[in-house]
């Protein structure tokens, strides 16, 4: 009686089901792998987003409360504001990043904040705010300026006045292809308050 048994492997035909049954496999991991990449990437673009936003407010904000007097002048990138200091120093106004010994801005001037169509930048030292995006590209596309409005009035006014300012921001919050008639970009508008600072309001020394 033999008892020898006789090894058999794989046929041809098992070996190519089972590379294609390995190829769907390996398919789906990259695709799912590709998916949570781009929902990883477009949260934390809208992160950004979202950062820049309150950041620009807060910037604006804390400028325009500050100013001396208040001014939307126009120009061919579109409406810019310029903030007039006062010469306390505790109201003076400086742009972003730069401290009471940098860039020479620590004397009285003024401050002149637009978009150029690529870049949010502060004057007179150039200094950039955010960068904008382009069509279609998660992140802010522009950032206009006009007057706070008086009742009956439309469109967006320029001059000068401590009113106050109103600040429009449109923004993409999804990466889309701007041939698409839904990639539209959303527009946020805010309204800052001014206060009428006169150096002549200083505290006077008692004697």
């Amino acid at each position: 009686m033999n008892n020898q048994h006789r090894q058999r492997g794989f046929t041809l035909i098992e070996m190519m089901i089972s590379m294609f049954l390995g190829l769907i496999i390996l398919g789906g991991t990259i695709t799912a792998y590709q998916a949570i990449s781009s929902v990883s990437e477009q949260r934390d673009n809208y992160y950004k987003l979202q950062d820049e936003l309150m950041y620009i407010h807060r910037v604006l904000s804390s400028s325009i409360k500050v100013a001396k007097s208040v001014k939307i002048e126009e120009s061919s990138n579109g409406n810019k504001l310029v903030l007039a200091s006062s010469e306390s120093v505790e109201n003076r106004i400086t742009c972003p990043g730069v401290g009471s010994d940098q860039d020479g801005q620590t004397t009285a001037g003024s401050v002149v904040y637009q978009s150029d169509g690529s870049d949010f930048l502060c004057q007179p030292k150039g200094r950039k705010i955010v960068d904008l995006s382009s069509a279609g590209k998660v992140g802010i596309e522009a950032i206009r300026f006009c007057r706070l409005l008086e009742e009956g009035e439309k469109g967006c006014k320029t001059g000068e006045g401590l009113d106050g300012v109103v600040v429009f921001i449109d923004y993409y919050d999804w990466d889309c292809d701007p041939s698409n008639e839904a990639c539209e970009s959303k527009a946020l508008s805010f309204h800052l308050a001014a206060r009428d600072i006169n150096d002549s309001d200083k505290p006077k020394e008692d004697k």
